[in-house]
C-alpha cells in the first residue's frame, strides 16, 4: 500500500499569501522606481507610451513570481491532494473488505445501544440492516439488555471487555468483545460476536464424561477398597489360624493358675490366704482378657475405623505382643531401640497389620533362634521404622516378587502369600515407602517409611 503524503496544512498558505502580498507590493514599487529613473533619459514619451512601459514592466515582474509563487505550488498541491485521496480510498476499501470479509459479526453502537454500523455477517446473521435500532431488540431473544453490558457504565476509550450471552438470535450462544472507541467523533462501542453455542456443547459434553469417568473410578476405588478389605481379612484370619496353638498355650496357662487358686480358695479357711488366691485368680484373668481384646482388635474389620492419628511405637509394641503370645521361641531375642517419632494419620488397626506382616515374617524366617532388632526414627520429616531378623534371606531372585499376591515360600500352613503384598497396598495408601533389603543367609531388613502428620498449631 502506498505511503499516504498529508494535505499541505492550512498555516502554510497563510504563510504563502503573506509572502505574496509583500512581493506584489514591492513589485509595484520596484517598477514605479524604475520608471522615474528612465522617464529623464529617454525621448519625450506621452502618456500613453509611459503607461505602457510602466505596465510591461509591471508584468515582467509579476508574471515570474506568479508561476513560481502560486500556479506552480497550487499544481503541485492539487497532485499531492489527489494522491491521497486515492491512498485514503485505497485504505477505506482494504478495511472495508478486512471487515467485511470476517467470520464473525461485528456492529458498532452509540453510548444507547443504537446501532451505527453493521458489517456484511452481522446483516447476514440477523438478516436485515438494523442500523438506528436497539441492539438488545435485534440480538437478544427476550429483548432485554444483557445484565453486565459494557453500555450499562460511562464508556472508556480503548477499555475491552467480554461477556458470555445466552438466548441470541434464535437461541444461541455468544462471547461479546466490547471495546470503547470514538465514531464519528462521538463515545461509542465496537461490539465483536463470535459464536460459541457448538463449543459449548461441546464442553458440556465433556464434562458429562468426565463426571461419568469420574464416578466410574470412585466406584471402582470402592471396589479395589472392598477387595483390598476382605484380602486382609482374610490374611488376619489365616494368620489366627497358625497362630492358634500358641493362643491356646498363653491362655491355657493363666487358666490352670485360675482353676487351681480357685480350688484352693474352696479348701481354705485363711480368709487372708483366700484373698491371696482371689488376687492371682484376678491377675490372671485380666492377662486372659489383655490377650482376647489385643487378637479381637486384629481381626476386627479396617472398615470400622478412620483414619486418625496413630503412635507407632504403640502400634508396634501392639504388633510385638501378639507375635509374643503366639510364635516367638525362647532362643529368639528382640532388641528394641524405640525413639520417640512423630504419629501419623492412618487407620491404626491397619499399622498394627503392617508391622505384625513384617515382625511375624522375620521371626519365621529364623526358624526358632536368631535377633530381631526393631528401630524406630524420624529422618526427613518422615516416620521410618526397620525391622531386622537375622534368619535365611531371600533369594535374589525372589526379592523382586516378594510384593506380589499370592507368592511365597513357605510351606502350606504357614500363609497364602498375602502378608508383603498387603503391607506394601496399606504403605502406599498412606503415601508411605517400604523397602527391603536382603542376603541369603544373612538375613532381611525391611524399612518402612511414613510422611508425619503435621502438629497442630494451638492459638
Amino acid at each position: 500500500m502506498a505511503d499516504i503524503i498529508a494535505p499541505p496544512q492550512e498555516s502554510e498558505f497563510h504563510q504563502s499569501a503573506v509572502w505574496l502580498l509583500v512581493v506584489l507590493i514591492g513589485a509595484v514599487f520596484l517598477v514605479e522606481a524604475l520608471v522615474m529613473l528612465f522617464i529623464p533619459i529617454l525621448p519625450s514619451m506621452s502618456r500613453a507610451s509611459t503607461a505602457f512601459l510602466d505596465a510591461s514592466l509591471l508584468s515582467a515582474l509579476i508574471f515570474p513570481i506568479f508561476y513560481f509563487l502560486i500556479f506552480r505550488p497550487l499544481v503541485r498541491n492539487i497532485a499531492e491532494r489527489r494522491h491521497t485521496e486515492e491512498v485514503l480510498r485505497e485504505t477505506s476499501n482494504f478495511n472495508t473488505l478486512l471487515i467485511e470479509s470476517l467470520p464473525f459479526g461485528m456492529d458498532i453502537v452509540d453510548t444507547e445501544g443504537r446501532i451505527l454500523y453493521m458489517s456484511r455477517a452481522m446483516e447476514k446473521a440477523v438478516g436485515q440492516s438494523a442500523l438506528g435500532k436497539k441492539c438488545w431488540d435485534i440480538y437478544k431473544d427476550d429483548r432485554q439488555q444483557c445484565a453486565d453490558c459494557l453500555l450499562s457504565q460511562p464508556v472508556r476509550v480503548g477499555l475491552a471487555k467480554s461477556i458470555e450471552s445466552t438466548g441470541v438470535l434464535g437461541g444461541r450462544i455468544f462471547e461479546i468483545t466490547h471495546t470503547g472507541m470514538m465514531y464519528q467523533g462521538k463515545p461509542a462501542v465496537l461490539e465483536v460476536f463470535y459464536d460459541i453455542t457448538e463449543r459449548k456443547h461441546i464442553e458440556e459434553i465433556l464434562e458429562e464424561k468426565v463426571a461419568e469417568r469420574t464416578r466410574e473410578l470412585r466406584e471402582s476405588q470402592a471396589e479395589k477398597d472392598r477387595v483390598m478389605g476382605q484380602l486382609i481379612q482374610a490374611e488376619k484370619m489365616a494368620a489366627i489360624g497358625t497362630m492358634a496353638s500358641g493362643i491356646g498355650h498363653e491362655i491355657n496357662n493363666p487358666l490352670y493358675v485360675i482353676m487351681g487358686k480357685a480350688e484352693a480358695i474352696r479348701d481354705e479357711n485363711d480368709i487372708s490366704a483366700c484373698n491371696e488366691h482371689a488376687r492371682n485368680i484376678i491377675k490372671h484373668a485380666k492377662h486372659i482378657s489383655a490377650i482376647v481384646k489385643n487378637f479381637s482388635g486384629y481381626i476386627r474389620p479396617t472398615s470400622q475405623h478412620e483414619a486418625e492419628k496413630t503412635s507407632i511405637n504403640e502400634k508396634l509394641a501392639e504388633a510385638l505382643n501378639m507375635v509374643q503370645h503366639s510364635l516367638l521361641d525362647d532362643r529368639i531375642e528382640i532388641r528394641q531401640n524405640l525413639a520417640p517419632i512423630q504419629e501419623i494419620i492412618a487407620k491404626p488397626e491397619e499399622i498394627q497389620q503392617v508391622f505384625f506382616n513384617v515382625i511375624r515374617n522375620g521371626i519365621q524366617a529364623m526358624a526358632g533362634k536368631g535377633v530381631l532388632e526393631i528401630t524406630s526414627l524420624n529422618e526427613g520429616g518422615h516416620a521410618c521404622i526397620r525391622i531386622k531378623d537375622t534368619g535365611a534371606g531371600i533369594r535374589p531372585e525372589h526379592l523382586g516378587k516378594i510384593f506380589d499376591p499370592f507368592f511365597t515360600t513357605k510351606g502350606p500352613d504357614e500363609g497364602e502369600g498375602l502378608g508383603m503384598y498387603i503391607v506394601q497396598s496399606i504403605v502406599n495408601k498412606y503415601n508411605g515407602i517400604v523397602t527391603v533389603e536382603s542376603q541369603e543367609h544373612k538375613g532381611t531388613t525391611v524399612t518402612i517409611s511414613f510422611p508425619a502428620s503435621k502438629p497442630t498449631e494451638e492459638g
